[in-house]
């Protein structure tokens, strides 16, 4: 994974970079709102970077990348870290000699849609210390929501903390639900962004997330080698109205028509309505009589 903004990068982690997390790892904040992510020695920060090069393989977390700047200057990193209910937590540290420069919030705003794809959710948790106000005014400035101020656990212990919320936008959630859902087949990822009490207006007349998972496997079926391309996408708040191009092999019984194997494509229009991360309602439109006239 690579990220470029204007003034940064983020990218993996190598192993030439443990002495300068090990500098910028012993500053003062760090030392007070993250001690375990304090590495006194070059030894301890290479063990460190050792390991997060390691989990990129398996993606299970920590997903920790560092942030440098254009000339490769290490300042800190941005990281998602899973809970064991599944959720996950951002993260995020820039060293001193690099803070009140926008560098946090930068990084923070092009990692956050770009890793939520990449793991496969729609929302993502920030908690800091309520008492770390700089924490409080990135997770703000890059969109999240408070949730709860107040005493909760902070790395083990009873503190004063703040609990934010971001969800990916509802633009980003209906084209993943696109690219997952008919031609990657990911079904964990539209169980996830499909609210289970979803209404489907169209003759599919879909009620939860798992008969929506239920039409696509139909469609799958019916359709192989099946590539789904988002021609035209609008987002107005929580309504995402599409324009998308289906593509496949006819290999299985559609519309009464047993398998042909013809390829065929057709356009249809398809109107999302997302809350809070999820897709609630959709109104779509297939073109059955050109369907079936291809079909045939």
């Amino acid at each position: 994974m690579k990220i470029e903004t204007k003034r940064l990068t983020i990218a993996k982690f190598t192993m030439d970079m443990a002495e300068a997390v090990h500098k910028e790892s012993l500053d003062e904040d760090n030392r007070r709102f993250v001690p375990d992510e304090v590495f006194e020695t070059v030894e301890e920060a290479a063990e460190t970077v050792e390991f997060l090069m390691g989990v990129y393989e398996n993606g299970n977390g920590p997903l920790v990348y560092p942030v440098t700047l254009k000339d490769g200057t290490y300042i800190g990193y941005v990281q998602a870290v899973p809970f064991d209910d599944g959720t996950w937590e951002i993260g995020y540290h820039i060293g001193k000699n690099y803070t009140k420069q926008g560098y946090a919030t930068e990084a923070v705003n092009a990692f956050l849609p770009v890793i939520m794809k990449k793991i496969g959710i729609t929302e993502m948790t920030g908690i800091c210390l309520a008492e770390n106000l700089s924490s409080v005014k990135v997770m703000e400035r890059c969109g999240f929501a408070k949730l709860y101020e107040g005493i909760g656990n902070y790395q083990g212990e009873q503190r004063e903390i703040c609990r934010f919320v971001y969800y990916l936008s509802p633009k980003d959630i209906v084209v993943k639900f696109f690219e997952d859902g008919y031609t990657n087949k990911n079904y964990d990822f539209v169980m996830t962004c499909v609210a289970e009490n979803y209404i489907d207006h169209s003759p599919a007349s879909s009620r939860s997330n798992v008969d929506a998972v239920g039409i696509l496997k139909i469609v799958a079926h019916q359709f192989s080698n099946l590539s789904v391309k988002v021609l035209d996408v609008f987002a107005e708040g929580g309504m995402v109205a599409t324009r998308v191009l289906y593509d496949g092999i006819h290999s299985g019984t559609c519309m009464g028509i047993p398998a042909t194997g013809k390829h065929i494509s057709f356009e249809a229009l398809e109107n999302f309505r997302v809350v809070d991360g999820k897709i609630v309602e959709s109104w779509g439109y297939w073109p059955d009589k050109e369907i079936e006239a291809k079909l045939r």
